[in-house]
């Protein structure tokens, strides 16, 4: 087992070679752990998939909890990681260190990924519908889409079967959490060929949707949430359709 705590102390260790000498506090592992968090949700937005447990929420950080990782993977976190604080202490990594972090994370990526073309995804039009208040649809930004059969077994990846409808939610509070009183102000869900949404809803940090599998294959849907404090987050879901 490797805590989060560990991560952060072996981070901490790696700066030294950077110039810094300091010990962190148990404030500064806390606030390591928040960033390390947000760190690894931006990579499994990318779509990398390993089992790092994420903190119950964005003020309840718990030091040695299970972070969930493998030894070959606590490499990469722990460079990236490094690289990352080393601002704080208004120093720059040492190139090493920058290499190391580079090298490591796209080592977590796999080989057997496959190339993307652009997705012959078409806009579902000008305006947009209302569901429970709720804006759907309007623009397309920049999807990709593989043209093999079966979508990539990602994290987030959600199966559902040609005619079927589903519901599922996406959680967005690790996000929200991260400015008090935070909460999702309006949002946009955008479909394509293989999976429609046919209602949405937002409630308690979720945005909960109602989809049909269409056609076969990969299928993502993008969600973009506007926050009362005026961030955007675009979060993109990718479904698996399959046959019956």
């Amino acid at each position: 087992m490797i805590t989060k705590n560990e991560l952060v102390l072996d981070a901490y260790e790696e700066m030294r070679v950077s110039g810094l000498t300091v010990t962190p506090s148990p404030g500064e592992v806390t606030s390591a752990i928040k960033k390390m968090d947000s760190m690894i949700l931006s990579w499994q937005n990318k779509g990398l998939c390993f089992g790092y447990v994420k903190s119950a929420g964005y003020n309840d950080i718990d030091p040695t909890q299970d972070s969930g990782v493998s030894d070959s993977d606590a490499f990469a976190i722990v460079y990236n990681l490094a690289k990352t604080l080393c601002p704080m202490y208004g120093k720059q990594a040492d190139r090493e260190t920058k290499v190391n972090a580079k090298v490591s994370y796209e080592g977590l990526f796999s080989p057997e990924l496959t190339t993307r073309e652009q997705t012959p995804y078409l806009p579902r039009g000008a305006g947009g519908s209302s569901f429970y208040g709720s804006n759907i649809g309007g623009y397309c930004l920049n999807y990709f889409q593989t043209f093999e059969k079966n979508a990539p077994d990602y994290c987030t990846t959600k199966d559902i079967i040609t005619g079927q409808i589903e519901f599922f939610g996406i959680d967005f509070n690790l996000y929200l959490n991260k400015f008090e009183g935070d909460t999702i102000a309006s949002f946009i869900v955008e479909d394509g060929q293989g999976v429609k949404v046919l209602e949405s809803a937002e409630l308690n940090g979720f945005i909960n949707i109602k989809a049909q599998g269409g056609a076969v294959g990969n299928a993502p849907v993008l969600i973009t949430i506007t926050t009362t404090s005026g961030r955007v987050l675009p979060e993109t879901v990718s479904f698996n359709v399959v046959a019956y």
